[in-house]
């Protein structure tokens, strides 16, 4: 509507006896303007270019790096029947025989080398535990740790990097008098030699091994100090399967559910899926920048070409005498081209610090992120140079081989 609308209120303003008597000035708001759009259109699609590179290199980076923990070849999925805390004192004379039955038919099937459980999910965030004390502690301050509740095996399965001690085990029949930190957490507390110290946790807990930092959730978040606490009995179940035997594992997994669980479907992912699927929102902003970046070179390329067009039609008696005061055809593209670089330079300029600023502010969302590096920009730049050079240089191209005849003759 605004362009459209431009010229036609442009066109009205006209008095018809100036224009009639040639006397009409040429004023140089329209060639700001025009040059001003192909400024702000160019430096729009640098934008574009540089949070694209940004955006795809981030999101590589997320799948690329290391977490401290292998979710390769990790089926996952819920186990949908009751289940009784035995911990709790609560619901005196239940058992979970079913589950544990499960979990031990589980452990025989062809092509599972371990499988596990926990309450919750690794990949969300984990709920906190306040009210935790310990010697030493400084009695002013309040600390809250991240405290995820997982069952046997749990270390082995996901191939956390034990420091120091053990993982929780069957045969030691741990519970929730036992815990786990990471060295975040060890780091914070200040133990020195933490194995079989007890601190004041749900009546008091025993450590009985340290395991390296590793990221739960998305990169998103920063690591937190965290304790492991020990219960057989969350309802997500994950299996580490051999690579190459998924297929069968699955079915085989499938009939086992559906003997202890009738008439429940099993529903099952990858934890690698679920990991890519942490980053939706970003893939999809790397697509629409994708194609925000075409349209916007597309629609700043047919403003440079109409812009050069146009600059070329009213100098077209300016080239042809300087060809016929010996400029070659070469020359004359030289100067025009020279001139609509000008404003891309600027629009260059003008974009970098931007395109930095916003990089900067999205990467900022990220705990673990990349480094801006010069040659996102200098690529971003260097592209809408070219294609800008391309564009003016098809039409300087035809100004250029202009014939002298042709562009001097008055009608």
């Amino acid at each position: 509507l605004i362009s459209g609308s431009y010229p036609a209120f442009y066109l009205s303003r006209f008095n018809p006896i100036a224009v009639l008597k040639g006397k009409l000035k040429v004023a140089s708001g329209p060639i700001l303007i025009r040059k001003g759009l192909v400024i702000f259109q160019f430096a729009l699609s640098i934008i574009f270019i540089v949070c694209l590179l940004v955006i795809n290199e981030q999101i590589k980076f997320t799948q690329t790096t290391s977490l401290g923990y292998n979710r390769d070849h990790i089926l996952c999925f819920q186990w949908k029947g009751e289940l009784y805390n035995p911990w709790t004192g609560l619901q005196e004379g239940k058992t979970n025989e079913k589950f544990e039955s499960f979990m031990a038919g589980v452990k025989t099937l062809p092509g599972v080398l371990s499988v596990t459980n926990m309450s919750g999910n690794i990949l969300d965030k984990i709920h906190g535990q306040s009210g935790v004390t310990w010697t030493g502690q400084e009695d002013e301050k309040k600390y809250v740790f991240q405290s995820p509740i997982v069952g046997y095996d749990f270390i082995e399965t996901l191939e956390i990097e034990l420091k120091e001690g053990r993982a929780f085990s069957r045969e030691f029949n741990d519970d929730y008098s036992k815990i786990i930190l990471n060295e975040s957490a060890v780091k914070l507390m200040g133990l020195k030699d933490p194995i079989g110290k007890t601190i004041q946790m749900n009546g008091g807990s025993e450590i009985v091994g340290v395991v390296k930092d590793f990221h739960y959730g998305s990169l998103h978040d920063a690591i937190q100090p965290l304790i492991f606490r020990c219960e057989p009995n969350g309802k997500n179940v994950m299996i580490k399967v051999r690579a190459g035997s998924e297929q069968y594992a699955i079915e085989s997994l499938r009939k086992l559910y559906r003997i202890h669980l009738p008439g429940y479907s099993f529903d099952f992912t990858f934890m690698d899926d679920d990991y890519q699927a942490l980053y939706a929102a970003e893939d999809r902003v790397a697509t629409l920048s994708q194609y925000f970046s075409i349209i916007a070179i597309i629609i700043s390329c047919l403003g440079l070409f109409g812009l050069a067009a146009f600059t070329a039609e009213r100098r077209m008696k300016e080239i042809g005498v300087r060809k016929i005061l010996g400029s070659t055809s070469v020359d004359i593209i030289r100067m025009l081209t020279a001139e609509f670089t000008r404003p891309v330079v600027l629009a260059i300029f003008i974009a970098l610090p931007v395109s930095y600023w916003i990089a900067q502010n999205w990467l900022a969302n990220f705990a673990e992120r990349i480094e801006l590096r010069w040659w996102y920009f200098a690529v971003a730049a260097a592209a809408v140079l070219f294609v800008a050079w391309i564009t003016v240089g098809l039409q300087t191209l035809k100004a250029g081989r202009v014939n002298l005849v042709q562009c001097l003759k008055e009608e």
